[in-house]
């Protein structure tokens, strides 16, 4: 008789990073600087993912992602009441839970920190190149700012492997007409040197975040999902800044010499596992759970986004490539066989779906994607509903439930009883 697999009475406590503490210091230094950048002289540029932020560092700015500072406020436990603030005024609770939470901040004038939230915006900054809601969202926050805002225009591609010339050329001409409009704004030439600079950096960062995750392929893999979300930061709001290549560093130190001396994220790995999408950022601890039965989530498709090679000699031509080459931009089965190459790379057991309540955009595609993945490769997968920011929505108990269910059937596939 087939007993239950039982999971440890303690809750699993994961090794901890060396480089969290340098983490926290780019942090606290970020916003910092983030609240001093009027004073400073700084322009503070309102900017959305999948946005070229190099732009932004070239004209010395300081960028502000209110999509990050909304998982910053579902981490604090404060989202849930400023996204209740956004609906109060006649926003819909089925928005991206990232804008509904913005509209709340900019609202009530109150944040994350137990502040005021940050500085308004001088300049905002999208693009039609990531999600259909930045530039309706970008225009809301215009019309309560009253400042100048840019949106670089893009097509749609099929597939991201795909990328035509003419794609190419028309988002460079595109960047290039977004620079002559940060000039005008900022009363300030792009330096070609500074551009220079900044595009080193940003490839170097990339090269560095690359590398990493090419070492999650390892057995027992050297790092957390946990880790790989939270040490985004750099990758996303420091991109393009000497600050992150030198995190990156010592992350890719630190996680090699885990690599070399076999020391895992879990100690007893039993499982690997992809995670798909956003995190759950009032419950990231959710992802540990699963460490519990022994499985470790060791790649993803969501962290890869914010990377990307970049050639300083042709900087246009290279953010265009880049930014429409990600691999949110492709069908579902183009990011099917984005899977395939790494569930055999990563030796995978099995995929976990986020289905996000708040973003059908991206999350429509999972059930093909499970499919496809089951069909030809046999691979099991675990779907389940919840929120990225906003914790109503989400069932904790059911999840686990779920999870645990999940958990069982990989136990039985991949060590049968004899």
């Amino acid at each position: 008789m087939e007993t239950k697999q039982e999971k440890p009475a303690v809750p699993f406590k994961p090794p901890r990073l060396a480089a969290s503490a340098a983490l926290g210091t780019l942090n606290e230094i970020y916003y910092r600087d983030l609240a001093n950048a009027k004073q400073q002289g700084r322009p503070v540029v309102w900017i959305t993912s999948m946005t070229p932020i190099e732009l932004v560092y070239a004209f010395d700015g300081i960028p502000f992602f209110p999509e990050n500072y909304a998982a910053l406020c579902s981490s604090r436990k404060v989202a849930e009441d400023l996204c209740k603030a956004g609906e109060a005024r006649g926003y819909s609770q089925d928005l991206c839970a990232y804008a509904l939470c913005t509209f709340g901040v900019m609202f009530e004038k109150r944040g994350a920190l137990g502040d005021e939230g940050p500085p308004a915006p001088d300049i905002l900054l999208a693009t039609e190149g990531a999600c259909m809601t930045h530039p309706k969202w970008w225009e809301a926050m215009q019309r309560h700012y009253k400042c100048p805002m840019i949106i670089i225009d893009a097509a749609y591609t099929v597939d991201s492997d795909t990328l035509s010339p003419r794609h190419r050329e028309y988002y460079a001409s595109e960047l290039k007409e977004a620079v002559r409009l940060m000039e005008k704004y900022t009363n300030k030439k792009l330096g070609a040197a500074k551009l220079h600079e900044v595009v080193i950096n940003s490839d170097q960062a990339s090269a560095l975040w690359d590398e990493i995750d090419d070492m999650r392929a390892a057995a027992p893999t050297p790092i957390s999902q946990i880790d790989v979300f939270t040490c985004l930061f750099p990758l996303v709001t420091l991109k393009g800044t000497k600050e992150a290549v030198e995190f990156y560093k010592q992350l890719r130190d630190e996680v090699k010499m885990r690599v070399d001396n076999k020391v895992g994220f879990v100690p007893d790995e039993k499982f690997r596992l992809i995670w798909d999408m956003f995190p759950i950022y009032h419950n990231m601890r959710l992802l540990n759970y699963f460490a519990e039965f022994g499985a470790a989530f060791v790649t993803d498709l969501y962290g890869n986004a914010f990377s990307g090679r970049l050639n300083a000699d042709d900087p246009y031509g290279s953010l265009a490539d880049r930014y429409l080459s990600f691999f949110m931009r492709a069908a579902s089965c183009g990011k099917a066989e984005l899977y395939k190459k790494r569930i055999k790379k990563y030796h995978v057991d099995g995929i976990v779906f986020h289905s996000n309540r708040c973003c059908r955009c991206f999350t429509a595609e999972q059930p093909d994607i499970g499919c496809i993945l089951r069909d030809e490769l046999g691979l099991p997968s675990l779907m389940f509903e919840g929120n990225m920011v906003d914790p109503r929505g989400y069932n904790d108990a059911q999840v686990r439930a779920k999870i645990e269910s999940f958990m069982e059937m990989l136990e039985a596939r991949k060590y049968p009883k004899k």
